[in-house]
């Protein structure tokens, strides 16, 4: 197998390197940003990619950019991408745009030279392989959303009001409804979102944090 990295952090780089040639597997070049690695991917196409996420100049999607540019002028190369941070939207873009050859793992899972091959066979064969704690993310995200589409659309702007902060009374005023009415309708949200019986939360901060999630906002961003 050939092989393509991408990494502005060269220590890490050289030694993902040596890990790789101790298993037999021919690193080709070493990227430090995402136009290099394109030049060299144009220049001798490797089997596999392995590209990090966030690179030079911005260090914000470079990476991601550049297995979408390979995506469309080298499909039949694989892309594992790599990244310290587990995003469940980087990892959504990605499978959106490549259904095959494609791969998702966390840095602290490369560490594992096992898992690293065996990720690479398996990207190299067209197939799919996520980090595990991703996965797990991004069935928690489906799940928050499948939760949040059972509410009635009254729900969700009760929902929408109570994320403002307000009390019930609050609620009741910007909507005009009752006070009993907008309690009823706590009380479906609370249980429709599984946030009942809750012994280390406020179950309104809960209920709050899962419409942040589905929406890709966090709670310390507006």
């Amino acid at each position: 197998m050939r092989v393509t990295i991408a990494d502005d952090h060269r220590p890490f780089a050289e030694g993902l390197a040596a890990w790789l040639a101790e298993l037999g597997i021919e690193v080709l070049r070493i990227a430090c940003d995402a136009d290099e690695l394109l030049a060299f991917v144009a220049e001798d196409p490797p089997d596999v990619v392995i590209v990090d996420i966030c690179m030079p100049p911005t260090r914000t999607d470079e990476g991601l950019q550049a297995a979408e540019a390979l995506d469309a002028s080298h499909p039949d190369v694989g892309v594992l991408v790599i990244s310290t941070y587990s995003e469940t939207g980087w990892a959504t873009r990605l499978l959106r745009r490549r259904q095959r050859g494609v791969g998702y793992l966390l840095k602290n899972s490369v560490d594992n030279v096992a898992v690293l091959r065996d990720a690479l066979d398996r990207v190299r064969a067209g197939g799919v392989v996520i980090d595990p704690e991703i996965a797990v993310n991004l069935v928690t995200q489906r799940t928050i959303a499948l939760q949040l589409e059972s509410l009635t659309k009254r729900e969700r702007e009760v929902l929408r009001v109570l994320a403002e902060g307000r009390s019930n009374a609050g609620i009741a005023r910007v909507l005009g409804i009752a006070a009993r009415t907008v309690e009823n309708h706590v009380s479906n949200i609370f249980a429709k979102l599984n946030v009942v019986n809750v012994n280390d939360g406020n179950p309104r901060v809960l209920a709050v944090l899962e419409l942040q999630r589905a929406e890709g906002r966090s709670p310390h961003r507006q």
